[in-house]
C-alpha cells in the first residue's frame, strides 16, 4: 500500500508539468469549436488526465536501480489466458468443510492483485462512455488498446530505455484491464440519469460561446501577439535596416490592420478564438476601421504612457532641483495610478460585455464566429 501512496504522490508531482504542456492547445481547441470553456468540462478532462497519469506511474514505477538495470537482458512474457485463476485457487487453501477458510480465496496476494487491476481500469470505461459518448464495442476496443499499450510499455523495457523487461508482460492483465473498463461502461449507464449529459454540457458551452468574454479577449490576444513575435523573428532578415523593436512595431501594424482585411475581420487568434471584428451595425466595417482600431489600442494602452514617462523623465533631466525631485516622482506616481484605474475600468468593462473606447472610435466590435452543432 505504502507503495502506491508513493507512486500516487509522484503522479500529483508530474501533474502540473502535463497540465502546462496540455492546457494551451485544450484552451484553443474549446474556444475554436464552442466559443467557451465551461468549469464542469475542465474538472472532468483534468481529472481524466491526472487518473491516466496514475495508471501510467503504477505501470512503470517504481524504476529499476542501475545495477538492477545491468541485469536486465531478455524479456518476460506470461501468454497464458486465466492462469490467475489458477494462481487464486493455488493460494486460497479452501477446505470445503470449513467456511471460514473460504475467505483465503478473497485474501491471498493473487486475488488482490487482480481485482486491483480490474478496478483500476474501472473509471476509464466510465469517462469513456459518460464524457466521450462512445460505445459499448468502442470502449471494449479503447480499454484493450490501453492495457495493450502499458503491456508493451513493460515489455519493451519502458520502450528500449532498459535492456529488458523489469516487469512481466502478462496476457491475464490484459483481460482483466479490458473487463475493468467495461465493467466501468455499465456502472456509469444509471449515474447518466441523474448526471448532466455530455450534450447538456455541449448545449451550455454554445450558449456561452455566443458571448464575448474578457479570458476570450485575452486568449485571442495572447496567441496573435505569439504570432506576431514569431513573423517578426522569421522576417528578421528582410528586415535588418529597421531595428528590431521597430521592426516588431511594423508587423503588428500588418498583421491587425491588414490581415484582417485579407481574412474578412479575423486575425489568426480571432481564428482559434472563433471570433471576427465586424461593424457596429453589422457586417465587415470599413478597411480603415481595423487601422483605426488597434491604431488607438495600442496608442492609448501602449505608446501613450511610455511618451508620459519619457516626457517626465526629460522634465526631471532639465530641472537639476534636488528639492523637486520629489514633486516629479508624485506626478510619475500620480499617472502611473491613473493609468491603473484606466486598465482595471476597461477590464470591468470588458468583463461586463461593454463596448470600449478603441471599438466606438472605430464602429468595430467582436462577435463570435461559433457553429452550433
Amino acid at each position: 500500500m505504502n507503495q502506491y501512496l508513493i507512486v500516487s504522490f509522484q503522479a500529483v508531482v508530474l501533474f502540473p508539468i502535463v497540465v502546462a504542456v496540455f492546457t494551451l492547445p485544450y484552451i484553443a481547441y474549446n474556444y475554436h469549436k464552442y466559443g467557451s470553456i465551461l468549469s464542469l468540462k475542465v474538472l472532468i478532462v483534468y481529472s481524466f488526465i491526472f487518473y491516466l497519469l496514475c495508471m501510467y506511474c503504477l505501470v512503470i514505477l517504481p524504476l529499476p536501480s542501475p545495477e538492477k538495470a545491468a541485469t536486465l537482458h531478455s524479456h518476460k512474457m506470461q501468454l497464458e489466458p486465466f492462469l490467475f485463476i489458477k494462481d487464486i485457487i493455488k493460494k486460497a487453501h479452501v477446505i470445503p468443510s470449513e467456511p471460514r477458510t473460504w475467505l483465503t480465496i478473497v485474501l491471498n496476494k493473487a486475488f488482490l492483485v487482480n481485482i486491483l487491476n480490474l478496478f483500476l481500469a474501472v473509471p476509464f470505461g466510465m469517462y469513456l462512455r459518460y464524457y466521450f459518448k462512445k460505445s459499448f464495442s468502442q470502449t471494449f476496443i479503447l480499454s484493450l488498446l490501453l492495457s495493450l499499450f502499458f503491456e508493451i510499455t513493460q515489455l519493451t523495457g519502458l520502450y528500449f530505455i532498459y535492456s529488458g523487461s523489469y516487469r512481466l508482460f502478462d496476457v491475464d492483465d490484459l483481460i482483466v484491464n479490458t473487463l475493468g473498463g467495461i465493467l466501468g461502461y455499465a456502472i456509469v449507464g444509471p449515474l447518466m440519469i441523474i448526471l448532466p449529459s455530455r450534450d447538456e454540457l455541449d448545449e451550455v458551452s454554445y450558449k456561452r460561446g455566443m458571448e464575448i468574454s474578457l479570458f476570450r479577449r485575452v486568449v485571442s490576444f495572447f496567441f496573435d501577439m505569439a504570432f506576431v513575435t514569431i513573423i517578426t523573428i522569421l522576417s528578421r532578415p528582410l528586415m535588418k535596416p529597421f531595428h528590431i523593436v521597430r521592426a516588431f512595431e511594423i508587423v503588428t501594424l500588418s498583421y491587425f490592420s491588414v490581415l484582417p482585411i485579407l481574412t474578412k475581420g479575423s486575425t489568426l487568434g480571432n481564428f482559434i478564438t472563433s471570433t471576427a471584428i465586424v461593424s457596429n451595425k453589422g457586417g465587415r466595417p470599413k478597411f480603415f476601421a481595423y487601422f483605426l482600431r488597434y491604431f488607438l489600442f495600442f496608442g492609448i494602452y501602449l505608446y501613450l504612457p511610455m511618451y508620459i514617462r519619457q516626457a517626465l523623465e526629460k522634465f526631471m533631466l532639465i530641472n537639476t532641483d534636488a528639492s523637486k525631485d520629489m514633486g516629479y516622482a508624485t506626478i510619475e506616481l500620480l499617472v502611473a495610478l491613473l493609468y491603473f484605474l484606466f486598465l482595471l475600468l476597461t477590464t470591468i468593462k470588458a468583463a461586463l460585455h461593454r463596448s470600449l473606447f478603441y471599438e466606438r472610435w472605430s464602429k468595430t466590435k467582436i462577435e463570435s464566429t461559433v457553429q452550433v452543432q
